[in-house]
């Protein structure tokens, strides 16, 4: 690092320490408004807090918050000041015209803030958004010359320079943030971005107070609703005089009145009244309950009731029945005959409510409020007419008082109003009619009583059937259905037998179940039974009759329904006197009828009880078809199931097929290739032979004959040791003879294995399938680096040839031996030295005359309990991934007992080894495809 590098480095190093110090007062700032607004939800303790930081922060002689009226006005609600240089604005008021329009569109437009230096007579303008679209910018502080008016207007208040930056709500100018110093004050930009920061947060507080504001206010307004509404709902009675006065006095009024129509004289006098035509009756037919100050009525007036004259009529007339606030009743033209009554009073507010009931009009609910004085404190006394020619000169407190004020109705009042006036109006409709209900019991007791019996009647038969509903579809069983139905219906019906008929497609038909009999002393009189066969010609002829279109059908006396002679010889067969029929739907088709009968006498049927049968009849038919759906999805899923097992079936055997046919053809095709190389070589050897032992006669001769042979052929028979070949070449060429023999044999084992040419069924020896399976797999038996040998211990009986597909049998015996060989094989993986040594143990046996048995057993780790039904199963292995696919055993388990007619089976010991069973017949008696 250079010179010039350190030395740059230490000269900003004050610059950065400022820096930082500046954002963590900044950041201190921030967290402690912040924590403020978390701490407590009353804005007036946060406001009063967050002055008290900005001034400390901003390190002025006073911070304030200023709010803005619905005026325009505003009002200093919270201060931090230091009083021995500034004095104290808090609580004090504003005009609107102290801050111009054009200065209030600016803080809501561009969120401007604005600093004044009065000393230097400028004016800085910060904008946060872009008054031409509205964007966010950030722009520094633009200065210009101040207004004259303004300057003496911050010289009038003592203050040589002032911040102010505007708090916004809703997007509505709620109020500012201004910062007043008795002496010039630098103010930079970044002490306004961080004063922004701080109103960003004062919005976030007030538009909690005011969600916490409301929530209070609707809360209290429930509690009050409530509260009268307790009063009201209180039947047999209704406490309206209680109910006006709780009213009166939520709305902080001086007195109040209900008018509403006498219910009970009008019941009394034959006849029912609208409102209107109840008080030009007044005196019967009005009632009128009141409650502190009242309008006095001259003795000279028209009306003893302020509710009859005509104003209340002519407003209302539209039929528009809304809350109508009077804030000042003498500056309501229309009230101008009334006023007489209200001069005597203080009353100056009145809100009529007009009690409404589906456009009915029940009376009117009337508040009265008192005129009231009221007093404000201005920041300095201000010409009304002429203050927009020049500033105050005085910002001293004025005491503005006005007596005799009529006070405003706000809409928080007009709404609590409006659900009060529905809360009488329901209640009195309420007590109207239980007015009427008390007037008729009087004349109509009995037929009250009556009717009252039948309801209960209606009631208990419709909870009967709920529970017969409910006992039906406890079951899918249609016997127990019948069952149930025809039970419940002959008991709660109390009729002599119910029964179940079914058509049948040519809209004859059956009682499938039997009936319920309600007592034993029938005898022999009743001859239906279950499977009763009636064919009814005007059912078949029309195919249902009034049935098909849910029609029920109710006979009280054969005898007296007209029916021809033989009709009733047939119902007269059966012992019936009487029936109720409904029909039963499954879906849109009619399926059949259910059937009640008396059989000893005449009977009437209630309406109750055939709208009882029809809905016994409709349910039976939901059930019906609920267990028809059932049965349809049962059998769909049983052919899903078989159709996933023989998917899984034909998957694994062509797998299995395609893979054994591949290895067939491969062995078939090595043996081919070696066989011809070795039948080449084991024809001629024998040749080689002859020719070797001539040579050999004839070299014999030479060594006879020619005892000395010349010094050159004695080195060379010397250095090739002549009589070592000579001795050792016959040796050789006998060893060369039993090994082509050995791989003829090889060969021939893996053509007998392949069985190519032995596709269809044939009788062959089952010793040699498994030698050549062994001969196969001989790579696997042998003992390795790793694992010692596999043991193979054969006890073979004596076997008949067995008539069989010999490809696939070999094709079970590779299977078999090789899951064996595995489990071995996982054994010797764990590297126990208490392992016994690997071993496969292959038996055979003949059963009968008929049948064979080959056991492979190996003393492996075994199979556990839980899975071992499972091996025959598609896909099923207990090998890692990669080393095995579920085929093997499954496919064997179809050769063996689909195609073969045997028996494949497992035994298993876990720590003990496996033994597969394999049971085949010598002859097959009937031949798989």
């Amino acid at each position: 690092m250079g010179n010039d590098e350190l030395f740059h480095t230490k000269a900003m190093t004050p610059i950065t320490e400022n820096y930082l110090l500046e954002r963590l007062e900044q950041e201190n700032l921030l967290r402690r408004i912040i924590n403020s607004i978390r701490q407590t939800l009353d804005l007036q303790d946060i406001l009063a807090r967050t002055v008290t930081e900005v001034r400390w922060f901003l390190k002025t002689d006073r911070v304030k918050i200023y709010k803005f009226h619905s005026d325009d006005s505003g009002q200093v609600i919270a201060e931090s000041v230091d009083d021995h240089r500034l004095p104290s604005l808090l609580g004090l008021n504003f005009p609107a015209d102290d801050i111009p329009p054009h200065a209030r569109e600016l803080f809501i437009k561009s969120r401007v803030r604005s600093v004044v230096n009065v000393d230097t007579r400028q004016i800085g303008q910060s904008h946060l958004h872009s008054l031409e679209n509205g964007e966010t910018i950030s722009e520094d502080i633009r200065y210009r010359p101040v207004d004259r008016c303004h300057m003496e207007y911050l010289t009038a208040m003592g203050v040589k320079s002032s911040l102010v930056a505007p708090i916004l709500y809703q997007k509505k100018l709620w109020g500012l943030l201004v910062s007043h110093h008795s002496e010039p004050h630098s103010v930079g930009k970044y002490d306004i971005e961080v004063v922004q920061m701080v109103v960003d947060q004062l919005s976030v507080a007030i538009a909690q107070s005011v969600l916490l504001t409301q929530t209070h206010e609707r809360a209290k307004r429930e509690a009050i609703i409530n509260g009268i509404a307790s009063l009201l709902h209180s039947l047999p009675t209704i406490k309206l005089q209680p109910a006006l006065e709780e009213a009166v006095n939520t709305f902080g009024g001086s007195g109040g009145r209900l008018c509403i129509r006498d219910e009970a004289a009008n019941f009394r006098n034959g006849t029912v009244k609208n409102f209107a035509e109840c008080l030009e009756l007044e005196s019967h037919y009005v009632k009128v309950y009141t409650y502190g100050q009242q309008p006095l009525m001259p003795d000279l007036a028209r009306y003893r009731l302020m509710e009859q004259y005509s104003v209340w009529q002519e407003h209302y007339k539209s039929g528009d029945y809304n809350i109508w606030a009077i804030s000042d009743i003498y500056q309501i033209p229309e009230l101008r005959n009334l006023q007489v009554a209200f001069r005597p009073t203080k009353i100056r507010s009145i809100v009529m409510i007009p009690l409404k009931y589906h456009q009915q009009l029940l009376g009117y609910l009337s508040i009265f409020r008192d005129e009231i004085d009221t007093e404000t404190l201005w920041a300095g006394q201000f010409d009304l007419d002429q203050r927009q020619l020049y500033p105050r000169l005085s910002f001293e407190v004025w005491r503005e008082s006005k007596k005799a004020q009529a006070s405003q109705w706000t809409a928080d009042e007009i709404a609590l109003a409006d659900a009060l006036g529905k809360q009488f109006a329901t209640a009195i409709y309420e007590y109207e009619l239980y007015q009427q209900v008390s007037g008729f019991n009087t004349t109509l007791e009995n037929q009250v009583k009556e009717r009252t019996v039948q309801l209960q009647q209606a009631a208990e038969q419709q909870q009967a059937l709920f529970g017969v509903v409910a006992k039906i579809r406890e079951s899918l069983d249609v016997d127990t259905i019948f069952q149930t139905t025809t039970k419940e219906v002959c008991q709660l019906l109390q009729t002599d037998r119910v029964a179940v008929y079914r058509f049948n497609p040519d809209w004859g038909g059956e009682f499938i179940y039997d009936f319920e009999i309600a007592g034993p002393a029938y005898g022999n009189l009743v001859k239906l039974t279950t499977k009763t066969v009636w064919n009814d010609t005007y059912l078949q002829e029309t195919q249902g009759g009034r049935y098909r279109n849910h029609e029920s059908f109710v006979v009280d006396d054969i005898y007296q329904a007209g029916y021809s002679k033989c009709h009733i010889e047939i119902l007269e067969q059966f012992s019936i006197k009487a029936y109720a029929l409904a029909p039963i739907f499954v879906g849109q088709k009619l399926w059949g009828l259910l059937v009640a009968y008396q059989h000893l006498q005449p009977r009437h049927w209630e309406a109750s009880e055939i709208n009882f049968l029809s809905q016994t009849a409709a349910q039976l038919g939901v059930a019906l078809q609920q267990t028809q759906l059932l049965a349809q999805t049962q059998q769909q899923a049983e052919q899903l199931a078989q159709a996933l097992y023989n998917l899984k079936q034909t998957q694994a055997q062509l797998i299995q097929t395609e893979k054994m046919s591949s290895l067939g053809q491969l062995v078939a095709g090595v043996a081919h290739e070696i066989n011809n190389p070795v039948s080449f070589i084991s024809g001629n050897i024998t040749y080689v032979s002859e020719y070797a032992q001539d040579l050999l006669s004839i070299l014999t001769l030479y060594q006879q004959h020619y005892p000395n042979p010349c010094p050159e052929i004695l080195q060379h028979a010397e250095e090739t040791d002549l009589d070592f070949i000579m001795e050792d070449l016959p040796n050789m060429l006998s060893s060369m003879k039993i090994g082509t023999e050995r791989i003829s044999q090889i060969v021939l084992s893996l053509r007998n294995f392949s069985r190519l040419d032995q596709a269809e069924m044939k009788s062959v020896d089952i010793h040699e399938g498994i030698d050549s399976t062994l001969l196969i797999l001989q790579h696997r038996l042998k003992a390795t680096l790793n694992s010692p040998g596999i043991e193979v211990i054969k006890e073979y009986d004596d076997l008949p040839l067995v008539e069989c597909y010999p490809g696939e049998l070999n094709q079970v015996f590779i299977n078999v031996l090789s899951n064996a060989i595995d489990a071995l094989e996982e054994g010797v993986g764990k590297n126990s030295p208490l392992l016994p040594t690997p071993q496969i143990r292959i038996r055979t046996e003949v059963l009968d005359s008929n049948r064979v048995l080959i056991r492979i057993a190996d003393n492996g780790g075994g199979i556990q309990k839980d899975i071992i039904g499972r091996v025959f199963d598609p896909f099923f292995t207990t090998k890692p991934v990669g080393r095995g696919t579920g085929l093997g055993l499954s496919i064997s388990y179809q050769i063996i007992v689909n195609k073969h007619g045997g028996v494949l089976k497992c035994d298993s010991q876990q720590g003990l080894g496996t033994e597969l069973w394999i049971e085949i017949p010598t002859q097959q008696i009937t031949k798989s495809p």
